[in-house]
């Protein structure tokens, strides 16, 4: 066997700075969208101690995803409080798992090495980054995802132990309570292209899958049963305007054909072609080499006419193929639906780049290098647009970590000598300071421009009474989060009335409805109001410093006189 050129210790170092970048993450304040939704999806079974209805922050029975992230969410709250950090810390364990599953799966399709590679890739990806930054199912179904089908794949070796079908029926069970059916299907997909590849027929027919099934039954349980108690039971239940809406049928089948069809999710053009440009930013900075690698891999099959060959596996091409196309071809498409397949990625990339090096063919690694020198250069120019110009650093603690992982880059660009080595090792610390940057710095400052939030701070700090606050014409995901109370709504009339009985009267609203309320003949005692912007969709007038208060509306918490 080649000897590893990327020694432990060098390993280490490498998880090390993106651990370090991880935890800068853990500090950025909810985005006003999902993450803060899904949190106080969470905030309401805390309050109440109710783990079995899922109900949003506006009162509303929520039929989307089902229980298991906002039951670990939950968890985290009694366990360390009602926080950002307590939020995240769910997804940030279950990327370790993730991260492992990812390394010991690539051990038993190539070998060690080429698992270390897969882990740090995947560890890397951009998308992934931000999945435990905005945190919503995403970390939690990959790293699931990847769990059971190392398992699956585990269970289906002649060293198979008894524990690996109940981990991998765990690892299924874990992947569907966080999205639906999708979570069963990829990994048994990924174990069938595995089978199907050694032409292992005995072990794909096994009984002991029956065996499997039956635990996954039985791990599922509580969670269906829940959508039964929430939705069976109660057929007078109006949800998304409908009635009669079954729970189990849709946890079982509708919830992710829904999303492929694009029911009840809004319009669309269908873009097949959306996912391919998606990864050229979400899988940064691999993107370019995981498209080498896989098209690689499939010259490589066409070529051996699909011959079982040693060290050879169709598990991660077939499985990134069905994958793929299912998602391209849906009618509803998010960037992050991309996430499921970065382990995929991640270890299809590493097993080309070890066999290239194996092979020691150096032209190719040569020229798998300079593309990466390509992918650094054009992140470093964005970099240095967003730190010195739209969000200069101001955090000493963030430049000193970001000097120090530039001038170990610069290091190792003039000192290292091995291909391989430097390619992984200089693309790694990229990913590093790259997100050391955005979460230590550019998120920090640009989460700023939440009202929603801002506001949230005046009510904690001035102890305004939070049962006395009332959302007119406008509702803040991260405003009640932050306030950690779930606001209502009223009407003009109904503040006119609560006033007419002498009650204290806030209202948390937008510019536009403060107009409504003046010319409605309300006035104020108190005025509070925070600078708002939809961070999620970023344009060049807000990115631009000198424009960026056009760009801006206002939120407003008003005492109503």
């Amino acid at each position: 066997m080649t000897q590893n050129p990327i020694n432990n210790k060098t390993w280490f170092w490498l998880f090390f700075s993106l651990l370090v970048a991880y935890i800068f993450g853990l500090f950025v304040p909810l985005m006003n969208e999902d993450a803060s939704h899904h949190a106080n999806i969470a905030l309401h079974m805390v309050q109440n101690h109710d783990y079995v209805n899922l109900v949003d922050d506006m009162g509303k029975d929520y039929l989307d995803k089902p229980h298991l992230h906002f039951w670990l969410t939950a968890l985290s709250f009694n366990l360390f409080g009602v926080n950002t950090i307590a939020y995240k810390i769910p997804a940030f364990l279950v990327t370790i798992l993730g991260l492992f599953s990812t390394f010991r799966l690539g051990k038993i399709l190539y070998n060690r090495n080429a698992g270390l590679m897969a882990a740090v890739i995947y560890a890397s990806a951009q998308a992934q980054f931000l999945a435990n930054n905005d945190v919503r199912m995403d970390a939690l179904l990959t790293a699931s995802i990847i769990f059971a089908t190392w398992q699956l794949v585990e269970s289906a070796m002649s060293t198979a132990r008894w524990y690996n079908y109940v981990l991998a029926a765990l690892g299924l069970a874990m992947a569907f309570t966080t999205k639906g059916m999708i979570g069963f299907v990829m990994p048994c997909a990924a174990l069938f292209f595995w089978l199907l590849y050694q032409r292992n027929w005995g072990k794909m027919f096994n009984w002991r899958w029956l065996l499997v099934f039956v635990l996954w039954l039985v791990f599922i349980a509580p969670c269906v049963y829940c959508y039964y108690l929430q939705y069976d039971l109660h057929p007078e239940k109006v949800v998304r305007g409908m009635t009669n809406v079954s729970g189990v049928k849709f946890i079982m089948w509708q919830q992710n054909f829904e999303r492929l069809e694009g029911k009840h999710w809004g319009k669309g053009h269908k873009d097949y072609f959306f996912f391919f440009h998606t990864l050229l930013w979400a899988f940064l900075p691999f993107c370019l080499l995981t498209y080498i690698a896989f098209f690689d891999k499939v010259a490589f099959f066409f070529k051996s006419r699909f011959a079982n060959l040693k060290n050879q596996e169709l598990l991660t091409a077939g499985t990134i193929v069905i994958i793929f196309a299912i998602i391209s071809s849906s009618g509803y498409q998010l960037p992050h639906y991309l996430n499921i397949l970065f382990p995929f990625f991640a270890l299809i990339t590493a097993g080309v780049l070890w066999a290239k090096f194996e092979q020691h063919q150096d032209k190719t690694l040569n020229i798998y290098l300079k593309v990466q020198y390509l992918v650094i250069a054009i992140v470093a120019v964005l970099l240095l647009l967003l730190n010195f110009w739209c969000f200069p650093v101001h955090s000493s603690a963030v430049a000193g970590v970001s000097l120090i992982v530039l001038a170990t880059m610069v290091y190792v660009f003039i000192k290292e000598r091995g291909l391989l080595t430097r390619l992984v090792v200089l693309s790694v610390l990229m990913a590093s300071l790259t997100n050391v940057l955005l979460n230590g710095n550019v998120y920090q400052q640009l989460l700023n421009y939440q009202g929603g939030i801002g506001l949230a701070q005046v009510v904690n700090r001035n102890h305004i009474p939070k049962d006395r606050i009332f959302n007119l014409d406008f509702h803040s995901s991260g405003f009640n989060f932050y306030t950690q109370h779930l606001t209502g709504f009223t009407s003009i009339d109904e503040i006119k009335a609560k006033r007419a009985k002498g009650e204290s009267v806030w209202i948390y609203t937008t510019a536009g409805t403060k107009e409504l309320m003046e010319k409605a003949g309300l006035q104020f005692e108190m005025v509070y109001s925070d600078t708002d912007f939809g961070v999620t969709r970023l344009t060049k007038e807000f990115l631009n410093p000198a424009t960026r208060k056009q760009a801006c509306s206002t939120d407003y918490l008003l005492k109503i006189k």
